[in-house]
């Protein structure tokens, strides 16, 4: 006799087959999201156009002269001395007193050679007028000895003590100074002795002439370059040395420049860039083919452009077209994109 199975058995065999059904549902590999599907290959990148300067960051050494003496510029008796061993003058101060006359500091990026007076001319004005400029006495750097100078330098003769201000600089009255503030090594005149007429005032260290580059780095890119160091910018020739007389009064000026004359502090850093920036493009390195030395190429579309590489960053390369007046596309072609690896026959 044949047993036929029970309905528990049966029962039983259904939810078995369908709990399999669910379990191979649920362990079977689930589809990507949309968001994680491969992406296409990417064969182009935009380009950033740009100014570029070829910063530089550079070493810089100060060029110093000898101890230097300041001198009066005329004669009588000492009546009074603004020196101190060890002490300070600043530009526009009283720094002694010849037959009880003030003698006026002052520092000017050309020294004062003659008597400035109305109608005068030259580079000798034009350096008195910006430090009386830079003094709060505001005069036009004209290099014209005008009335404007004139009430200028008769405004600091009154702050500076004087009785009979004229208005005109008289050499007698006073006392250059290479910076606007200098620090006295010894002092050459006492009150009591006899100034005269080139005779030392008093000493102080050497002047600032110069501010060079320790080393010259390689530049790619030709044109004019200016330094800054601790602030302060000016003109640099190709030797890496820079004379410019404003720049560098305003130079020693500087907390920096005076703790490296003093052979004290850290060595001096600054940079180096160019005066005029020039147009230039950043491309990923991997869309340039076709290199060889600082020249390669760049492909946008049907098109073929020739640069020159000046400068790289982090994932990018600096670089103008090779031929003047020429500008680069905003988008250039990359990875398979590229079907050269070489600048010739054309696009």
């Amino acid at each position: 006799m044949k047993t036929r199975p029970s309905g528990t058995v049966m029962l039983s065999a259904v939810l078995l087959l369908a709990a399999g059904g669910t379990a191979g549902f649920l362990l079977r590999p689930a589809d990507p999201p949309v968001d994680l599907a491969s992406a296409a290959d990417i064969d182009t990148a935009p380009v950033l156009h740009e100014p570029f300067d070829d910063a530089r960051s550079v070493e810089v050494e100060l060029v110093t002269s000898p101890a230097l003496d300041l001198a009066f510029g005329g004669s009588g008796r000492v009546t009074a001395s603004a020196c101190v061993d060890g002490g300070t003058l600043s530009s526009g101060e009283e720094a002694a007193r010849v037959n009880d006359q003030p003698v006026i500091a002052l520092a000017t990026s050309m020294p004062l050679y003659r008597d400035l007076h109305r109608g005068v001319r030259g580079g000798d004005v034009r350096a008195l007028q910006k430090e009386l400029d830079r003094l709060n006495y505001p005069v036009a750097a004209d290099g014209v000895y005008g009335w404007q100078t004139s009430q200028a330098v008769r405004e600091l003769q009154l702050d500076a003590g004087m009785r009979d201000p004229s208005g005109s600089v008289d050499l007698a009255r006073v006392i250059w100074m290479p910076s606007s503030e200098v620090t006295f090594e010894e002092c050459g005149a006492v009150p009591g002795s006899a100034a005269s007429a080139g005779g030392t005032f008093a000493s102080i260290p050497g002047a600032l002439e110069g501010a060079r580059l320790s080393s010259v780095p390689d530049l790619d890119v030709p044109g004019e370059r200016r330094l800054t160091v601790a602030g302060v910018s000016g003109p640099i020739d190709g030797e890496g040395l820079a004379e410019d007389p404003d720049f560098l009064r305003e130079l020693a000026d500087t907390p920096e420049a005076r703790a490296a004359v003093a052979g004290e502090g850290e060595p001096l850093t600054g940079s180096v860039a160019l005066t005029e920036h020039v147009d230039a493009s950043r491309v990923p390195p991997g869309a340039l083919f076709g290199v060889t030395g600082d020249t390669g190429c760049l492909r946008s579309g049907g098109s073929l452009h020739t640069v020159r590489i000046i400068g790289s960053g982090v994932g990018s390369s600096v670089v103008v077209a090779e031929e003047d007046g020429v500008g680069l596309p905003d988008n250039v072609d990359l990875g398979p994109a590229l079907a050269r690896e070489s600048c010739e026959g054309g696009a």
